[in-house]
């Protein structure tokens, strides 16, 4: 079992400092995928990891948090952390190839009306902790405003609460699926957003303006704000696809 360390050795080989969640995700991720670590499955506690993967206890909680969101694993009060169950979650079709500009274009109105709907469901049904909850969040993004792959995680947990606060399983099971296929693109348009205007400042006024809305019970509030973000990663995440095809075409006039 992965919970007594008989899947890996107590050291592994030290991560890329880039984005360190993602990385833990992503090994532990493959280890699901290849049938390593099986459905029901405990993982080791959060400080065993930290140790294993030599990090920090918070790049395993946002890594653990990532999992989570895409439904890939399972957080069980008192018990810990397991493989979800095969029936537990929604399969994705995300391989870690890149995906075409029209699968992510799709993808990405799924998110519009998925998430618009979640943050709709929240400003209806959040408790007051879980609405406290995401304002300490979102002032973590704003310490975290220039650098992508700690807004990102920070920016994962948030979007995971608001499932949770929906109150609905099988939302936030779609919502992590979803969120798993455009992984890569997402980190990529943050990087790119910080590239082209400096910060992420606007990301985090945006998702605060979700929140606010949520902590005033104003529904549709939240839905056109999410929407608005949703709207702003898209213009960010497209225009990479848009400028891959620039690139592409431009090299290509020159080779004739």
């Amino acid at each position: 079992m992965f919970g007594t360390l008989d899947h890996m050795p107590r050291s592994l080989e030290p991560l890329k400092r880039a984005n360190l969640p993602s990385s833990i995700a992503d090994r532990i991720r493959r280890q699901i995928g290849s049938g390593q670590l099986k459905p029901g499955e405990q993982l080791p506690g959060h400080r065993e990891l930290a140790t294993m993967f030599s990090v920090s206890v918070g790049s395993v909680r946002e890594a653990i948090s990532m999992l989570v969101s895409e439904g890939l694993i399972a957080t069980r009060a008192g018990h810990g952390t397991f493989v979800a169950e095969s029936s537990e979650h929604i399969p994705t079709i995300w391989s870690g190839s890149p995906l075409d500009r029209g699968k992510v274009e799709e993808l990405i109105d799924a998110r519009e009306v998925l998430e618009g709907a979640i943050a709709a469901m929240a400003a209806e049904r959040a408790t007051s902790e879980q609405i406290e909850k995401l304002r300490s969040i979102i002032e973590r993004m704003q310490e975290a405003h220039s650098d992508a792959a700690t807004f990102l995680a920070a920016d994962v947990e948030l979007h995971l609460l608001l499932a949770e606060a929906a109150n609905n399983r099988y939302l936030l099971k779609a919502m992590g699926g979803i969120r798993s296929m455009l992984r890569r693109d997402l980190e990529l348009g943050a990087e790119l957003s910080i590239r082209r205007v400096g910060d992420l400042q606007f990301a985090v006024d945006e998702h605060r303006r979700v929140v606010e809305s949520i902590a005033a019970r104003d529904p549709e509030g939240a839905r056109a704000a999410m929407i608005n973000v949703i709207g702003h990663n898209r213009e960010f995440v497209l225009g990479m696809y848009a400028h891959v095809s620039t690139s592409a075409t431009q090299g290509s006039i020159s080779a004739e």
